[in-house]
C-alpha cells in the first residue's frame, strides 16, 4: 500500500492535520504490554450464607474456617470422602476463581504451530468505544455442588493451553491527564523530562475498565450456564478483576505530551478530536465483509484543527492576527483505502 492510496488527508473533510494508528499496531503494543507479566493476580472466594446466597469471603477468613485448606488446591478427581472436602463443606464454601491477566499459553508465535491469538482490541464504529478481549495467562475456577448431606460434586478446572477463556467487553476510551508520572514508560518519561520544568503535561489514552459492558459470556469448561459460578463469572468476575487491574494501572493505548506554552511558530494546534474509522474499498465506501488483514487496517485517528499566525503586514490585516486554515466540519474522516 502506498501513500497515494490513503484518503486520510482528503481536503473535502476539512481537517487540517491527521495522525492515525492502525488496529494492527495497537494490538502489537497491547500484546507486548500483556506479555510483561506485571498484572495482579485476582483470587475470589464465596461461601453460602444462611439464606442460601453467595457471600464473598477473604482468603484469610476462609482458611481460618477450613483449618488451612484452600479449595483451589483440591483436584477435580478428589474422592468426596476426602477430609479436605469435608473441611470446605463445613465452612459452606461454594465457589471461587483465580486469574492473572496476560497472554494465555499455547498460542503462536510463542508456541510453534499453536493457534493464532485473537486481537486484544478491536476498533468499532461506536464513537469512543472498542471491543476488548480480557485475556488471562492463568485462569482457574472451582465449585462445590451440595446435596442433603454435603458436597456431592466437585469442579476444579483450569484454562487449557491453546483454548483461552476470553471475556469480550465493550469499553470506552478516553484521554486524561496523568497526575502521577511514576508509572510512565521510560521513553515517555525521558521525552517529558527533556522539556523545561512546568511547561508540559502528559496525557494518556486509556481503556475505562470500570465502564466495561460484557458482550457475551465466556465459555468455561465444565461450568454449566445458570449455576452460581457461571453467573459470578459473568457478572462479578469482570468487575472484580477490572477493579484490581485499575488499582495497578489501566491499559493505555498511547501517551501524548502537551506543552502549556509552546515555542512561537507559524502554526499551532487549536483542537483535537478522536475518531475510529473503518477501512474503505476502491469505491470510497467501508468494506462490508473485510478480511482479518483488512480489518487490522482500521484506524484510531487524531483529528487536528490548526491556527496559522499571519505576519502583521499580510494583505487584509493591520496587525498580528490568528487565522483558521480551514473550517473543520463534523464529517467522518476517510480511512486507508484499497
Amino acid at each position: 500500500m502506498g501513500a497515494n492510496q490513503s484518503d486520510l488527508s482528503n481536503a473535502r473533510y476539512g481537517y487540517d492535520m491527521v495522525v492515525a494508528v492502525t488496529q494492527e499496531s495497537i494490538n502489537g503494543t497491547m500484546k507486548e504490554y500483556l506479555s510483561g507479566g506485571s498484572s495482579p493476580e485476582v483470587i475470589m472466594y464465596y461461601v453460602m450464607d444462611s439464606s442460601g446466597n453467595p457471600k464473598s469471603i477473604s482468603k484469610a477468613d476462609l482458611l481460618k474456617a477450613t483449618g488451612g485448606v484452600d479449595p483451589l488446591s483440591i483436584p477435580a478427581s478428589t474422592p468426596l470422602t476426602d477430609p479436605r472436602l469435608k473441611a470446605v463443606s463445613k465452612a459452606f464454601f461454594w465457589y471461587g476463581f483465580k486469574a492473572k491477566i496476560g497472554l494465555p499459553p499455547g498460542y503462536a508465535p510463542i508456541t510453534p504451530n499453536g493457534p493464532a491469538l485473537p486481537n486484544v482490541v478491536t476498533l468499532t464504529a461506536s464513537k469512543g468505544m472498542v471491543n476488548y478481549n480480557l485475556m488471562c495467562s492463568e485462569f482457574q475456577v472451582v465449585e462445590a455442588s451440595y446435596g442433603p448431606r454435603g458436597i456431592v460434586a466437585w469442579l476444579n478446572e483450569s484454562q487449557p493451553n491453546g483454548k483461552g477463556w476470553f471475556f469480550n467487553a465493550k469499553i470506552p476510551i478516553s484521554q486524561v491527564e496523568v497526575s502521577d508520572d511514576s508509572n510512565l514508560p521510560t521513553d515517555v518519561k525521558n521525552a517529558a523530562n527533556a522539556l523545561p520544568a512546568g511547561t508540559f503535561s502528559v496525557q494518556q489514552l486509556l481503556l475505562e475498565l470500570d465502564k466495561a459492558i460484557l458482550n457475551k459470556p465466556p465459555k468455561i469448561e465444565g461450568v454449566k450456564p445458570g449455576t452460581p459460578l457461571y453467573t459470578a463469572l459473568n457478572e462479578i468476575f469482570l468487575g472484580a478483576y477490572f477493579a484490581q487491574m485499575k488499582a495497578s494501572g489501566q491499559p493505555v493505548l498511547n501517551y501524548s505530551i502537551h506543552q502549556a506554552s509552546a515555542p512561537a511558530g507559524s502554526i499551532s494546534v487549536a483542537d483535537l478530536e478522536l475518531s475510529i474509522n473503518p477501512i474503505l474499498g476502491a469505491n470510497g465506501q467501508p468494506i462490508s465483509n473485510p478480511t482479518p488483514a483488512q480489518q487490522n487496517l482500521d484506524t484510531l485517528c487524531y483529528l487536528w484543527g490548526i491556527h496559522c499566525l499571519l505576519p502583521p503586514n499580510s494583505p487584509g490585516t493591520g496587525s498580528m492576527k490568528v487565522k483558521r486554515l480551514r473550517q473543520r466540519v463534523p464529517w467522518p474522516l476517510r480511512n486507508l483505502s484499497l
